[in-house]
């Protein structure tokens, strides 16, 4: 029986030292993401999260979304022949247009071990659309636009069960996705790997890696459970100009696993970064809904305040913000006549923490900025409705001395005593954990699409070489450009780890275990040239580019 999955989001954005005067380089990691939440097929009553950003196509027929692995090759046996193709798909690539592409890659995990002379021809293109759209089961792989640039990656190295392999340089693939006139900072890309017809064969000329639902099987010596760690990623490395424009568009994201309150067997993915306060006492961090303004029944007098907290906001100190808003979820309809009257402000700080239930909303540091939302419209159940313009409030945010892109933010929506009234004046919007109700004619499932969101649309920007911190690059690299033969790591913590460098065209180099927080690597044997360094410490993957000179 499939095991409950506990989810865990490999969400990395690491940020290093400029190498030229007008450009600033930056490396942006993302990995497939859940999308649904589904029943177990033995058992129905567990529910665990799963991704239909990640396919598999066997000649033309889509295979089931949801899978522990992903094929991609050929089978050749004379009474079984199948042209193998994989699609993965990856969301929030806050790169914005201009940018020019280092290098890119795959990082994907073996799901079984195979020989060398089972060579795998795979071709690995992108979808040559602005913002790819998820995979469904009426719908081939084969039969999304593609990219003129295709990257053949011919496989023919030994693979270890859960061992990790990079795909070659796919610059070129990235590149042109980017350079769309229609691609915005955000959007979503998805990437083919295609096998093709390699002949009749007693081999399976194909790999097997990974996918997000992905089972470390007891048959091959697992566990039996989902490792998050494993889950396919793209890493790309890229140069903006140091005056840019481009959006922001992020939601709120997972910070914990929890037990469901009616069945300790089942756990499901929620989130401490949107949290509601009534009166002066935080409700339950993990809720269906959010709940704003004012409750003015005699016998039940309540100020309602939200709060939410965003990650990842990769915009550079010095940029202008030319406008920003929230987009929220309905969870409840509303008349026009039941007004809201909502103060909009930011806690004032560099990079905001998540809430907590022992620590109040409105004790927060605020913005000298505000903005009143009077919202006197009607709501209909699950529609979009957006703020008023928040600019100001985060243009004072990324103007504090302290602000780094990738720092978090955090803004709080305030009710206000409208008085006794009749009406709940207020607004009730879908929450990280959101449930469509049955009662309310919904299908009891989460919607990972009405998710609050924040939307930032900014421009110019200035940058200045980054130092090591822990707190923003828990891996250092140094020296770098690195002109001595001797490299520096040094992690954030003490722990095992395993440190690879790999050349652009996905060739492992060097690969070493340590258990120190701090480790010496000798480059005598590299050649002058780019090169890309990862290192896994637990469950955490850290990803940098290293020039040798």
């Amino acid at each position: 029986m499939r095991e409950t999955l506990q989810l865990l989001f490999v969400f990395v954005l690491t940020t290093f030292s400029l190498v030229s005067g007008n450009a600033q380089s930056e490396t942006l990691t993302r990995t497939i993401m859940v999308t649904d939440t589904v029943a177990d097929e033995d058992d129905e009553s567990i529910m665990f999260p799963a991704s239909s950003d990640d396919a598999e196509q066997e000649n033309d027929e889509i295979d089931a979304l949801y899978d522990d692995d992903l094929d991609a090759g050929w089978e050749g046996a004379a009474e079984d022949q199948n042209i193998l193709t994989t699609g993965l798909r990856f969301r929030d690539i806050t790169i914005p247009q201009g940018a020019e592409i280092d290098s890119a890659y795959l990082v994907l995990t073996s799901h079984e071990g195979k020989s060398a002379e089972d060579v795998a021809r795979l071709t690995i293109y992108g979808e040559a659309s602005a913002n790819a759209e998820t995979f469904t089961e009426d719908a081939l792989i084969t039969d999304r636009p593609a990219t003129s640039a295709q990257i053949l990656w011919e496989v023919a190295e030994e693979w270890e069960l859960y061992g990790s392999y990079q795909t070659p340089d796919l610059a070129p693939v990235i590149q042109e996705i980017v350079d769309q006139p229609e691609w915005v900072s955000g959007n979503a890309l998805a990437l083919v790997l295609a096998g093709e017809d390699q002949g009749p064969s007693d081999l399976e000329n194909a790999r097997e890696f990974e996918s997000f639902e992905n089972i470390a099987d007891p048959e091959d010596g697992g566990d039996g459970q989902n490792h998050p760690e494993r889950i396919p990623m793209l890493v790309i490395h890229y140069q903006i100009p140091a005056s840019s424009s481009g959006v922001v568009d992020v939601r709120i994201m997972v910070t914990d696993t929890v037990t469901d309150e009616d069945d300790p067997e089942i756990t499901f993915a929620a989130s401490s970064d949107d949290a509601e306060q009534e009166n002066d006492e935080i409700d339950a961090l993990f809720d269906d809904d959010l709940d704003v303004g004012w409750e003015g029944a005699a016998e039940d007098q309540n100020i309602l305040t939200t709060g939410l907290r965003f990650r990842n906001i990769t915009i550079e100190p010095g940029s202008i913000i030319d406008s920003a808003f929230l987009v929220v979820s309905s969870h409840e309809g509303k008349s026009a006549e039941d007004v809201a009257r909502i103060t909009i402000f930011g806690d004032d700080t560099d990079d905001a923490v998540t809430f907590t239930e022992d620590a109040l909303i409105t004790d927060r540091p605020a913005t000298d900025a505000q903005v009143l939302w009077e919202v006197a419209e009607e709501w209909e159940i699950w529609e979009f409705y957006r703020t008023p313009d928040l600019k100001e409030i985060i243009q004072e945010i990324v103007d504090r001395d302290g602000w780094q892109s990738g720092n978090s933010v955090a803004l709080i929506l305030a009710g206000e005593d409208q008085g006794p009234s009749d009406l709940e004046n207020a607004r009730e919007f879908e929450s990280y954990e959101n449930i469509a109700d049955p009662e309310d004619g919904g299908d009891g499932q989460n919607h990972p699409e009405r998710v609050p969101q924040l939307l930032i649309y900014y421009s110019g920007g200035t940058t200045s070489a980054r130092t090591f911190s822990p707190e923003v690059n828990k891996l250092h690299l140094y020296p770098n450009p690195n002109h001595t033969d001797l490299l520096n790591l040094e992690f954030e913590h003490s722990g095992s780890s395993t440190i690879e460098i790999y050349s652009l065209l996905g060739q492992r180099i060097k690969s070493v275990s340590a258990a120190e927080r701090k480790v010496q690597l000798l480059l005598n044997q590299l050649n002058p040239g780019t090169y890309i360094v990862r290192a896994r410490q637990g469950k955490e993957t850290y990803v940098q580019k290293l020039i040798v000179r």
